[in-house]
């Protein structure tokens, strides 16, 4: 009996241990993603201009071997905008599930969340050489920020129900073996 408590303490101070690392690499993932957003938005127009130059040769380099038409250097700057936010938006939901909040109760401040980012990213721009906020900027990061959160909602159920799945087949497992 005394060993039956001991390898159940055991064992919920490992989980413990592995929620709070689990906790520590997301939240550290998310605010290095966050750090990386507003410092693009602290540089100068120029310096932002030249990487999305070199970024655009590399992607038209690409789809010219793939026999596709180029793109402009203003969709490369929007797709980043929107990806950048996409993947913010998969480490805010991956924070609040590592936290135990039910994202579908904490929506709203997973969007809270996402919006602030947005207009401090705009907000910077005050402050960087050559460049200004825009309305559209913030909307094309939430519509990428908003897709992000649908994919990680799309990952969970899915996740759920080959959970379901398994507790399933090993309910019937247990069953057929009494």
């Amino acid at each position: 009996m005394e060993k039956e408590i001991y390898d159940g303490a055991k064992e919920r101070a490992a989980g413990r241990r592995r929620r709070i690392l689990l906790r520590s690499v997301v939240t550290a993932a998310f605010w290095a993603c966050v750090l990386f957003i507003w410092h693009n938005s602290l540089e100068s127009a120029e310096v932002s201009a030249g990487r999305s130059g070199k970024v655009t040769e590399m992607v038209n380099g690409v789809f010219a071997s793939l026999g596709q038409e180029p793109v402009t250097e203003h969709f490369v700057r929007k797709f980043a905008h929107f990806s950048e936010y996409g993947l913010e938006a998969v480490l805010t939901v991956l924070v609040f599930l590592a936290y135990r909040f039910t994202p579908g109760k904490f929506l709203w401040k997973m969007m809270l969340t996402g919006l602030v980012t947005a207009i401090t990213d705009e907000l910077l721009q005050f402050f960087s050489a050559g460049r200004a906020p825009g309305f559209w900027d913030v909307c094309i990061d939430m519509a990428g920020f908003i897709c992000g959160v649908l994919l990680m909602c799309a990952v969970c159920l899915l996740m759920g129900k080959a959970y379901e799945t398994w507790v399933q087949k090993k309910k019937g497992q247990k069953s057929s073996l009494n």
